[in-house]
């Protein structure tokens, strides 16, 4: 592109230009006049390449001499005379402005004149290469949009005419020569009409002569490429005209509007960019119920006046309906206009006329979005084309509502939010999400700050007609955060609400109701150390409860309005009945009878079983995944009923800084239509056991955030306090319900899967489909089972104590003594000299054995998974007896070893008599080899609890190697 560095003042053919205007020479005094000779009768007498390149080269110096004259003569003396009133300074800013713009169109003529003048000096000159009007075609162009452009600015405020009544002393000293020179452009007395055409006509007449010569050079080439690229260039200089002829006829249209207005409209109304495209004085058109005298129609703008008073509407926030949908007057034809917050409706008399004004306003408003004006020149005018629906705006609200003083920047739709977008209020309040029908609908991040302090209440969750609805993660500046489901803006169905401050850290994970914990759940104290599982009513515990101590504590009990209502039986034996209540952590209170009768003692087995059915616990988690199977499976809604996921606190507390929800660094190839589709293809046992758990473990998956939940709040009670052996039964009951409920889930999938592809579940389904809960359960096991694990441990602690018991006795025996009283025969004895004294008995044998005997504990500590403890007990003991006895395997010695006893689970016969559990046998029995014995048990308090096959039902394969597999 030119830079405006070429030629103009400096050259020394344009010396001139700086003389003072009584100094120049009367022969060029007249620019008009030869600028017209140059027009009409130079370029007529011209002939061949040659001929119109040396009439370009005096069209271009002609135009050149006239700048110089119109700049000495017109530009500088008004330069010299700035006003002092700070109105009529923003118009001198634009004369400024409108300076720049000639001096550039100045220079570059300049720069022109020299090129063609040094071309027309070689010999070979006369090539349709010489003509720089072709190939820098662009900058012609864009130099005379630019100043036209900034002309019609200054004809819109009236900038002439204000510039004519200048009382300056250098303008009253040069008016006189001025006028001389304006006779030759117009014969009006009118100052400002006269400055009006010096600074417009010249360059009109020579864009003529460019179109002139254009045509001729066109003409004297042959068809071919040159001729081509003549005429496009004539075809844009042809665009120019057009385009300077609406530009001027639009200014001086909106200048006679301003002139016609008081001042009370015009201060602020008149922009110097602003064009006037319609009036109803000049195109009749009325506003409804008396709304407006007179509408007028910018380019910006849609302005009504009634009386002393105008509204104002932007036209990127107007929208255009021409079937109404009100019933109009007879004889009257209507449009509908909408705005943000109005709606009003203009009628027309002729259906002609509402269709010319639809036109103009369905234009004016593209345009307005597009930032450009449509001309009959360059590129795609758009004309017949509608302003789209959608669009991106901001805009603050102002009329009464919710929403006054609010911003909202994004996306609309026909007047009101619709999309993606955010809403911020005057008082902090900022909602970033998705918006439907001006309402917040969808996903959304909500910031409310605190008034006392300076936090925020940061609500990450799904919306629905403006209010909380589904599931979401909410950040309360007092350290608190609800994970969980709202309904109506308040905590409704399942979720977890969590402390998480130095002074009172707790957790409850449950049910709500308006906001308030009802229904069951489980509190976490974590403070006192106390756990409570029960019911709930209005944020008390109300009906059967569990109370869980971190001592080991564990009771069931009644509560009434969050006091405790039933018997409390004393170390001593003594019974006290009434109502307990907690004193903040100084003991109970109670109110009550104290019986000193003793009361018979009731051996406690496993708590609540029939006071809370295990399909009566998690209702709230199942209702919301049922609901989205119910309301056909849409896209849209999944995370509002299944949650979103959260990979860490780190990236939950990241989304309240950045507004933005982070979904975790899993890549989401769960889409609903992918599941749907792979459902479908994936029905038989092999390849739906392989879906099954790559969609469990997935974060992403509706099933595998069905398991996360569940997950939740099986932890929530089973784990940390809750690990008591009172509770093993619930803990049981609850895994294998919820393997019944996922396999549900799954079958409503593939039904709504079957229907959106028009097939119905097939009758004859495969059998193995109907054991679908024992195809989950291996599945989701391993989630579960540090909780059960520990149970189990606690439930058999008694056993395991003794089986240790007798472990610590057996090693203390000597070696010897040891194969002596385990009946090993004398010639399997590892130790092959007998007569070696006790001192001597270390030998490599006997160190090799204990460090495999060491090494085998420390694996069987590390190992959490049943399968693999047992595999190193297998493998221990191949070791030990190949170790001994070399290849003969089949020694009796396998079934002396107590670690090798085969165990079927509740076959009691397979067990040797001298392992069989004699319970009646004292604890401090002589005979080890009678202590009781269970597989995958190691001894420690690592030891890994025993496994009966009463654990689960009789649905699930027993044998317990398989039953992890």
């Amino acid at each position: 592109m030119w830079e405006g560095k070429m030629g103009g003042k400096n050259s020394s053919e344009n010396s001139r230009i700086s003389a003072p205007p009584g100094d120049l020479p009367s022969g060029e005094f007249s620019c008009a006049a030869s600028l017209q000779a140059m027009a009409t009768a130079g370029i007529s007498g011209i002939s061949g390449i040659s001929g119109i390149l040396g009439s370009l080269l005096q069209l271009e110096e002609n135009f050149s001499s006239c700048l110089a004259r119109i700049d000495a003569l017109v530009l500088k003396p008004l330069l010299q005379a700035e006003p002092q009133d700070p109105k009529e300074k923003e118009n001198f800013q634009l004369l400024v402005l409108l300076n720049d713009r000639f001096q550039s169109l100045w220079n570059f003529t300049e720069e022109n004149s020299r090129i063609l003048r040094g071309k027309s000096q070689l010999e070979n000159s006369g090539c349709i290469q010489d003509f720089s009007i072709l190939w820098k075609g662009e900058v012609f162009l864009s130099l005379y949009i630019q100043y036209f452009v900034t002309f019609a600015n200054f004809v819109v405020v009236q900038g002439f005419e204000q510039a004519a009544r200048s009382k300056s002393d250098a303008w009253k000293l040069h008016k006189a020569v001025l006028k001389e020179f304006l006779r030759d452009f117009t014969s009006e007395s009118s100052l400002g009409l006269a400055l009006h055409l010096v600074l417009h006509k010249p360059f009109q007449e020579h864009i003529q002569g460019y179109l002139q010569l254009l045509s001729q050079l066109h003409e004297q080439l042959q068809e071919g490429s040159e001729r081509d690229v003549v005429a496009t260039v004539l075809q844009e200089f042809g665009k120019l005209e057009s385009f300077i002829s609406q530009v001027l006829d639009e200014a001086v249209f909106t200048k006679e509007l301003w002139k016609s207005l008081g001042y009370k409209f015009t201060d602020v109304l008149c922009v110097p960019e602003r064009r006037l495209l319609e009036d109803s004085r000049n195109l009749p058109i009325a506003s409804g119920a008396a709304r407006s005298e007179r509408l007028l129609l910018f380019d910006d703008v849609l302005v009504l006046i009634q009386g002393n008073s105008f509204q104002s509407f932007d036209l990127k926030l107007v929208w255009v309906d021409e079937n109404c949908g009100e019933k109009s007057a007879p004889g009257l034809h209507s449009l509908r206009i909408t705005t943000p917050e109005e709606t009003f409706v203009l009628s027309t008399k002729d259906p002609q006329m509402k269709a010319v004004w639809r036109w103009k306003l369905e234009q004016a408003v593209r345009q307005a979005l597009n930032g450009k004006r449509d001309f009959p020149l360059w590129g795609r005018s758009g004309e017949g084309s509608e302003a789209p629906s959608r669009r991106f705006f901001t805009y603050v609200f102002r009329m009464e509502g919710r929403l006054r003083g609010a911003t909202y920047e994004g996306e609309w739709l026909w007047g009101k939010p619709h999309g993606k977008g955010t809403l911020k209020w005057r008082d902090g309040r900022n909602h970033v999400g998705d918006f439907q029908e001006g309402l917040e609908h969808g996903f959304g991040i909500c910031l409310v700050p605190q008034r006392s302090e300076d936090r925020y209440d940061c609500y990450k969750c799904h919306w629905y007609q403006g209010k909380m609805r589904g599931y979401g993660i909410c950040e309360y500046g007092n350290d608190l955060v609800y994970r969980g489901y709202f309904k109506d803006n308040v905590r409704q169905g399942f979720g977890i609400l969590e402390n998480f401050s130095a002074e009172h850290p707790f957790r409850y994970t449950g049910h709500w109701e308006n906001d308030k914990k009802n229904g069951y759940g489980v509190w976490d104290d974590k403070e006192r150390g106390e756990r409570y599982i029960g019911m709930w009513s209005d944020d008390l515990r109300h009906g059967e409860g569990i109370v869980v101590t971190q001592s080991g504590l564990c009771y069931q009990r009644t509560f009434h309005a969050g006091k405790m209502v039933g018997k409390l039986s004393l170390a001593n034996g003594f019974v006290l009945q009434g109502t307990f209540s907690s004193r903040g952590g100084r003991g109970l209170s109670t109110h009550g009878v104290l019986s000193t009768a003793p009361e018979p003692r009731r051996q406690l087995d496993q708590l609540g079983l029939k006071e809370f059915p295990v399909e009566k616990r998690w209702t709230g988690i199942f209702e919301q995944f049922l609901e989205f199977l119910h309301s056909g499976c849409k896209e849209e809604t999944e995370e509002s009923y299944t949650g979103f996921h959260i990979q860490t606190s780190k990236e939950l507390r990241k989304s309240q800084e950045y507004l933005c929800c982070q979904r975790g660094s899993e890549e989401i190839f769960w889409k609903i239509e992918e599941i749907l589709e792979d459902l479908v293809e994936h029905t038989g046992p092999e390849a739906l056991q392989g879906y099954l758990e790559k969609a469990l473990e997935s974060s992403l998956h509706p099933l595998g955030k069905l398991l996360r939940a569940l997950t939740a709040a099986f932890q929530a009670t089973f784990a940390g306090i809750g690990a008591n052996r009172h509770l093993l039964a619930m803990a049981q009951d609850e895994v294998k319900f919820y393997s019944r409920k996922i396999w549900e889930f799954y079958l409503g999938l593939l039904r709504v899967a079957l229907e959106r592809k028009g097939r119905a579940p097939a009758e004859d389904a495969d059998p193995s489909l109907g054991k679908g809960p024992s195809l989950v359960l291996p599945l989701i096991l391993p989630g579960f089972y540090p909780e059960l694990s520990m149970l189990y441990m606690l439930q058999h602690q008694r056993e395991d104590e003794l089986y240790c018991q007798g472990i610590v006795e057996l090693s203390l025996f000597p070696d010897i003594q040891l194969l002596e009283f385990l009946d090993v025969q004398k010639h399997l004895w590892p130790l092959k000299d007998l007569t070696l004294t006790s001192n001597q008995r270390r030998s490599l044998i006997k160190d090799k054995c204990f460090l495999s005997a060491t090494e085998c504990l420390q694996k069987l500590i590390t190992t959490v998974d049943p399968r693999e403890k047992l595999e190193i007990l297998r493998r221990r003991i191949s070791w030990n007896v190949s170790f001994h006895l070399g290849n003969t395997r089949n020694a009796p010695f396998h079934l002396r070893d107590p670690r090798n006893v085969p165990f079927q689970p509740g076959d009691p016969r397979n067990v040797p008599s001298h392992m069989r559990d004699t319970r009646n046998v004292p604890s401090n029995i002589a005979d080890p080899r009678n202590v009781p014995f269970h597989l995958g048990t190691s001894p420690g308090p690592t030891s890994v609890p025993p496994l009966s096959s009463t654990l689960w039902s009789q649905s699930i394969t027993p044998v317990i190697p398989n039953f992890f597999s």
